[in-house]
Order: structure tokens, then sequence, then C-alpha cells
């Protein structure tokens, strides 16, 4: 049934986004178009239903990088027809036509909910997993999680490869190449294309070596090699024309447009952007039309026609804001829908709750005795709870000791072991070494002084020193005080009250639940200032606020902030994760006094 209630949710979800991004075709065809679903759709029967499932899936395939409005009109009945029937496989043929939509329209958090249903339904079917990850792989390099990224890719491609479908491997291995230039691995990214176009020109595959070419031209446009960039771009959309793959073309205009911008040819910058936008409006590709005004904005303003740089650039704006519009919309209707099917599974309990009264009343009878019972534990759980905090306050104790010991064996045993070959590398005389290995040599050196470091970090925060001989406070500030030499996020610290010690137990926790949300802030945030405050009243409350990105979706979690809430939870206390306005993060901790 949860399952049922998600698909749900996602087929809404898309009927939404697919009426926000795509505007009408005209009214003859669009009256059509739906003339020909009534008419064909049968009142009901499988086999009927399926042959009308194929058919739709053979004309959203045609439509997807034609015209996308009539491509997602065919992929949506695919998907209710499959939904009327809970056939999978026509469901995650659905699917990976609006995951592609999805993907060159730029809405990377439909994709990944697509993406991550798809490998829901595809347990069996192991094609249509790799495609699923392949979609995963994308959602992943658009947030920069290169790595998840990669990982997800090579499964595909080897998935791909067992299968013998060679166009959908050539496609991974394009895409690894991107997710290495993104990342400014110039020298990594090629020969992944060179791997991919060899494939795709042993298929004869226009498209795929359309697709690399033009790839393999932006690596050239990151690099500013304007030339080189031009050549494989105009092979790319020479390619693109001959199969008259209208997405194809639109793709490259904008890459060339840019290069024209930057090398200063306005005219042919505004000429190339306007085929673009003109491109844009069919496909209706938000993304696309950005990227095209933005370069008719830059063209005029190298040409010093300022009112009409300003009016693009107007225009950018206004579909920039659209754009987050849209996305407020998607997020709030997913919700919402959520909403509604908790309510729908709350009356499915009462029907089992009604059919379960009997049982009930015949439980009321034990009440009496069970209170009684419950008196007699509550005496002899007093007594329990003396000797649960002898025991928590021993376990605590034995835990100081346990990491006490464990951070000096790391620091003295395996911290002076890399400290030691450090020095020895130093020995090393680089000159009697040919260029290869003293490449080898660099990378070894830098690898042994990053471990050396990370174990010294390991070490002293497994139990910092200042956190058992002066306390929590002087603790804090010592961190933030390092912290804040990093000059990339200004940090402040705050207190209140604190006019004691609490024990050893909670000390440690709170420390690590420091550590654990400001390194967080450092790597994911993107903020420039964060706060941290610590106040003692009826309880203890921390609060750590910053200016970043904000709230983070509760299935893009990782293991930081479950580790947070664990040791709350282990201190009874109470977390709240709250979105700031216009942006940032606030997340307050509370912890019960009467426990510390």
């Amino acid at each position: 049934m949860g399952n049922l209630y998600r698909l749900l949710t996602i087929l809404s979800l898309a009927a939404l986004v697919s009426g926000s991004r795509c505007t009408s075709v005209s009214d003859n065809e669009n009256i059509a178009a739906k003339n020909e679903v009534v008419e064909a759709m049968p009142v009901e029967g499988f086999a009927e239903d399926t042959v009308l499932i194929l058919k739709y899936h053979q004309f959203a395939k045609e439509y997807l990088f034609q015209d996308a409005e009539k491509a997602m009109f065919y992929s949506k009945h695919v998907l209710r027809l499959s939904q009327k029937h809970q056939w999978n496989k026509g469901k995650i043929l659905a699917y990976n036509l609006l995951s592609t939509y999805y993907l060159l329209d730029g809405s990377y958090d439909v994709l990944r909910e697509l993406s991550n249903e798809t490998m829901t339904l595809s347990k069996h079917m192991p094609l249509y997993t790799a495609h699923a990850k392949r979609f995963l792989a994308e959602s992943y390099s658009e947030y920069r999680q290169w790595d998840s990224a990669r990982i997800n890719y090579r499964q595909a491609f080897a998935i791909f490869k067992e299968l013998g479908e060679d166009s959908s491997a050539a496609t991974c291995l394009d895409n690894l190449g991107n997710s290495y230039r993104e990342k400014g691995m110039y020298n990594e990214a090629i020969p992944y294309y060179d791997q991919a176009y060899a494939l795709f020109d042993k298929m004869d595959s226009d498209w795929g070596r359309a697709t690399v070419l033009q790839n393999k031209g932006y690596l050239h446009v990151v690099k500013k090699e304007g030339k080189a960039a031009e050549e494989l771009l105009k092979q790319s959309l020479a390619l693109f024309q001959k199969i008259n793959n209208r997405y194809g073309e639109l793709n490259v205009l904008n890459d060339l447009a840019n290069i024209y911008c930057l090398s200063q040819q306005n005219e042919l910058a505004i000429e190339t952007a306007a085929r673009a936008l003109e491109y844009s409006t069919i496909f209706h590709s938000s993304q696309q039309t950005n990227w095209a005004l933005l370069s008719l904005s830059r063209a005029y303003k190298n040409k010093k026609m300022f009112q009409e740089a300003l009016d693009y650039m107007e225009k950018v704006i206004f579909n920039r804001r659209m754009l987050h519009t849209e996305y407020v919309e998607r997020q709030y209707t997913m919700f919402q829908l959520s909403y509604d099917n908790q309510i729908m599974d709350s009356q499915i309990q009462s029907k089992i709750i009604a059919e379960q009264r009997i049982v009930q009343r015949f439980l009321i009878g034990f009440s009496c005795l069970i209170i009684a019972f419950a008196a007699f534990l509550w005496f002899n759980n007093k007594k329990l709870r003396r000797k649960n905090a002898e025991i928590r306050e021993a376990m605590a104790r034995g835990q100081a000791i346990e990491r006490k010991r464990v951070a000096a064996e790391l620091h003295d045993n395996l911290g002076g072991t890399l400290a030691s070959l450090n020095w020895y590398l130093f020995g090393i005389d680089k000159k009697v070494l040919s260029p290869e290995e003293q490449k080898i040599y660099e990378s070894v050196h830098q690898m042994v002084g990053a471990a050396y470091r990370e174990v010294r970090s390991l070490s002293h925060n497994l139990m910092p020193a200042e956190l058992e001989e002066h306390g929590l406070v002087m603790a804090l500030h010592r961190l933030i005080d390092k912290m804040n030499e990093n000059k990339k996020i200004e940090f402040s610290f705050n207190i209140s009250g604190m006019s004691h010690r609490l024990n050893n137990k909670t000390e440690f926790e709170l420390y690590s639940i420091v550590l654990e949300l400001t390194n967080n802030i450092i790597k994911h945030s993107g903020a420039t200032k964060a706060s941290i405050n610590l106040t003692e009243n009826k309880n203890i409350h921390l609060t750590i606020i910053d200016n970043g990105n904000g709230m983070v979706e509760p299935s893009r979690q990782g293991v930081g902030l479950k580790n947070v809430k664990n040791r709350v939870e282990s201190l009874r206390g109470k977390v709240q994760i709250i979105s700031q306005q216009p942006s940032g993060l606030k997340v307050d901790i509370e912890i019960p006094k009467t426990l510390i």
C-alpha cells in the first residue's frame, strides 16, 4: 500500500511539473492528440491496455528529443494505464521516459525520486536497474557528490556491459568523463571520452558521436581553449542536424554562443544564441532558455548596447525566479500528497482498530491488575534507577579511560610511525629518481602527511586534553579558535550560565555534537557565518545557526546527523532542525538538567 501511495505521489508530481514547464502546442494539435487517446482507450482488459502502453511508449520515445510536450503527454498515459493494472514493467517504462525528460530539463529533485522508485520496482530486471543507477548518478553529479556519482556510473556500466547494451555502456563512460571534467581532472576525463567515442563509432551511432564531441568540446571551453572547443562543437552540431535531434542542436548552440561571447565575436554570439532561444522555446526547456538569454545579454553588453543587455538579463532573473517558484510548488505538492496519503492510511488503520475492539474490551478487565503490578514495578524501578545511575557513571569513566588509551595509542604508535616514515621520505634524493618515480614519490609523501594529520586529528577528537582538564566551555573555545583559522567561515561562540562543569558523559557528548555539526557546516553548508550558543537555565540548551544552504531533506541526511540524533537521545534530550529565513539552518538541542 505504501508503494502505491508513493507512485500516486510521483504521478501527480509529474503532472504538476510538466504542466508548469511545458507550454501548450497549438489547440488543434492538442485536441487531436487527446482525442486519439480517448478513442483508442478500452474500458477494461489488460491485454488491450498493454498494447496501448507499448504504443504510447513508442510515441513518447520518438517525440522525446523533438517536442517535449507530446513526449510528456504520452509518457503520462503510459504511467496511468500501467498503474491501472499495477504492471511494474509498464511503470518502469514510463519512469525511464520521465527520467530522461527531467534530466534534460534539469529537474534533479524529481529525477532522484523517479530513480529510487525504479530501483524498487526493477529488482529482477537488471537492465532497468542499470538505467535507474545511471539517472541516480546524474542526480548525484548535479549536487557535486562525485564519489557517489562515479560509483553508480560504474555499477550501471558493468550491468550494461554484461547485457551487451553497448550504447548505454558508452553513455556511462561519457558521463564518467563529465564527472572528472567538472572536478577539474581533465587528464582523467579524456580517456573516458575516447572510450565512449570508440564504442559509439563501432555502432555507427551519430547521436553518440555527437554527444561525446560536445562534452569533449565543453572540456576545452572550461580550459579556455576556444579554437579547439569551437571545432569539436561544430562537428557535434553537424551530426545533431544530420539526425534532426533538436535538443542536441540546442545544447551545442548554447555552448557555441558561450564561446563566441568569450572571444568577443558578438554578432556570431547573438545569432547563435537567438537560434538556441528559438529551439529552447520549442523544446520547453527552462534551463536551456536561461543559458541562451544569458549569452544574448553578455553579447549585447560586449557591444555596449546596455539597454538590450539589461532586457535579456531581466528575463534571465525572471526565469530563475520562476524556476525557484516551481521547485517550491513541487515540494509543497509532494508534502501535501504525502499528508493526504497518511490520512488515507489512518482510515485503513481505523478499520483494523474497529475489528479489534472485542480484544480491547477483554484487555480492559486486566487493567486493575496491571495498575497494581505497575505500582509494584515502580517501587522496584526506583532501586534499579539508582543502580543504573551508578553503572552509567562507571561506564562513562571506563569509556573516558578507553578513549584516552586509544587516543594515546594512535598518537604515540601509529602517529609516530607515520612521522618516522615521513622523515625517511625526506631523506630520499629526488634528483636520482625518474620523472615518473618523482611523481609517485610526491604522491606517497602527500598521502603519508595527510594520514599523519588525520591520525593526530582523530586522536585529539577521541579525548581532547582540554575537555578532560578544563571542561566543556574551554574545549569549545579552543575548537572554535581552531576552526576560525580557515578564514572561510566566521564562527562565534556565546555562553550563558554554565557556572559549573557537567558530568563527563554529557560534556563529551555535547563536544562531539558540536564537532559533528561544525564539520557539516564547513563541508556542506556553503555558509559564511555560524554561531554556537550554549545556555544553562532550567535545562541545557545548545543552538547552532548558520547562513548556508538551508534545510537538509530527510532522504539526504547522512551518517553525521544520525549520529547527532543518537547522541542527543542517549542524553534523553530533544533535537530540532529548523530552516531559517531567507537562508540557513538552525539546530536546537535541549538536554534535561535533571540528568546532568
